[in-house]
C-alpha cells in the first residue's frame, strides 16, 4: 500500500508550470519572526521553521509552518499552518490558502511583483484586504511581509515580518 505522502509528493513542476513562481522557495528555511497582537498593539518575536514542497503531480508548492514563541506564561508555545498555493494553468494565476489547525484560513491569489517579488493578496474572512508579499528574494534568505488593510487597500498597515534563512541540506528539520 502506498502511504498518503508518498502520493501527495512530487519530484519536480508539472511540465506547464509557468511561471514557477514559488520554486525558488522550495527547501527548509530558518526564520526569525516577529507580528502584531492586535488587541495590545504590542510586537511579539519567535522563531519559524519552514519547509516548502512540490505536491499534486507538481502543479502545488505546499508548505508546513512551525511557529515558537512565548505563551502567556512565558513558556515557548508551538504551534503549525500550512498553506497550499495551486497553479491555474488556465488562467495563469496561483491560488493561495493558509490554514491553521485552530481553524483559521485565509485565500489569495499569488502573482509576481514589479520587482521580482512574490505578492499574495486576498480578503480576510472579517473583509479586510491583505497582502503576503515575499521580497529580497536570494537563494538563500528571503523577506516576508504581512499587511492588513481596513480601508480596502486604501492604506497598509504592517502585522508580521519574517527573516529567512535556508538551511543546510542534511540539518535537523527542528520537527
Amino acid at each position: 500500500m502506498t502511504s498518503l505522502l508518498d502520493q501527495l509528493g512530487a519530484a519536480g513542476p508539472a511540465p506547464d508550470l509557468e511561471p514557477d513562481l514559488y520554486g525558488p522557495l522550495l527547501g527548509v528555511w530558518d526564520v526569525a519572526n516577529r507580528y502584531l497582537v492586535e488587541d495590545t498593539g504590542k510586537w511579539v518575536e519567535g522563531t519559524v521553521v519552514w519547509t516548502f514542497g512540490r505536491v499534486l503531480g507538481g502543479r502545488a508548492v505546499q508548505d508546513v509552518m512551525w511557529f515558537v514563541a512565548p505563551g502567556p506564561d512565558g513558556y515557548p508555545v508551538r504551534e503549525s499552518g500550512s498553506t497550499m498555493r495551486l497553479f491555474d494553468p488556465a488562467t495563469g494565476s496561483w491560488h493561495v490558502v493558509w490554514f491553521s489547525p485552530a481553524g483559521r484560513t485565509a485565500a489569495l491569489v499569488g502573482r509576481r511583483g514589479e520587482r521580482g517579488d512574490i505578492v499574495q493578496e486576498g480578503v480576510r474572512p472579517d473583509g479586510r484586504a491583505i497582502r503576503w508579499v515575499f521580497t529580497e528574494l536570494t537563494g538563500d534568505s528571503f523577506r516576508w511581509l504581512g499587511h492588513v488593510s481596513a480601508d480596502g487597500g486604501r492604506s497598509w498597515q504592517l502585522e508580521q515580518e519574517m527573516l529567512a534563512r535556508r538551511r543546510e541540506p542534511g540539518e535537523v528539520t527542528g520537527r
